[in-house]
């Protein structure tokens, strides 16, 4: 159940946009104390202070082992409920990126990273963007912590701009790690959005028109990020 996290904690630094992002709008919809909450795999939906949110169950990490393990793979966990199935995906997901940490039933997490919410949560938010989920989410079991991705659509509905993301981009920087422009294309990739990439810059399109371009040093590291204005041409470069 041991094995190397270097490609997952890669792919995590990378996600740490989405992120902040996805908790701060998770706060948004329930408030910040999510201290009263509970789920229902069988219906997959999530209740925390009486808001009910769509969600994936993902896993849980024994208190005592450090392992995490798969709902999915688990016997005593009804294969068929709602939540259950809405992480199913993941297999597939494990299997084409390489990270087998999401084909593999249980694992030690030893040598995961830890963003500052538990390590269980760098899997949950790895994970979060492929079953388009807009957040990530544990709670506290008797011996064991467990995962969800939120993917109620409320999380989801406004659409990023030019004027929201440099926050977003900002809190991201703001754990140092991961390569700045990765981070950048991830989370354009998440959205979708249209952009327009040179060796020293990224500008992101968004739906209501606006455009937002990140200047980048020679190392990759942000180094200015500002809205393009009404009028002034974006780079010409390929498109991605």
């Amino acid at each position: 159940m041991t094995g190397d996290h270097t490609l997952l904690n890669a792919w995590a630094a990378a996600h740490t946009a989405l992120l902040v992002e996805g908790q701060s709008r998770l706060s948004q919809v329930v408030g910040a104390d999510s201290s009263h909450w509970e789920m229902d795999p069988g219906t997959g939906l999530l209740t925390i202070n009486g808001s009910r949110l769509q969600f994936a169950l993902l896993g849980w990490v024994d208190d005592e082992t450090n392992v995490w393990s798969w709902a999915w793979a688990s016997p005593g966990m009804d294969s068929q409920a709602i939540a259950v199935q809405r992480a199913l995906p993941l297999q597939d997901f494990g299997a084409e990126s390489g990270l087998w940490e999401y084909t593999a039933p249980a694992f030690s997490m030893e040598g995961v990273l830890d963003l500052g919410m538990t390590p269980g949560a760098t899997v949950a938010l790895v994970a979060s963007p492929q079953l388009m989920g807009g957040a990530i989410f544990s709670g506290v079991f008797p011996g064991k912590r467990v995962y969800t991705v939120v993917t109620d659509p409320r999380l989801t509905m406004d659409a990023p701009t030019a004027f929201t993301v440099p926050t977003i981009i900002s809190g991201a920087l703001a754990y140092g790690l991961g390569d700045h422009r990765d981070i950048v294309m991830v989370y354009a990739g998440a959205h979708q959005l249209d952009t327009e990439e040179s060796d020293q810059d990224v500008t992101l399109r968004f739906a209501d028109g606006s455009r937002l371009k990140v200047e980048f040093d020679d190392d990759n590291r942000v180094r200015t990020v500002q809205e393009v204005t009404a009028g002034e041409p974006a780079p010409v470069s390929g498109q991605v």
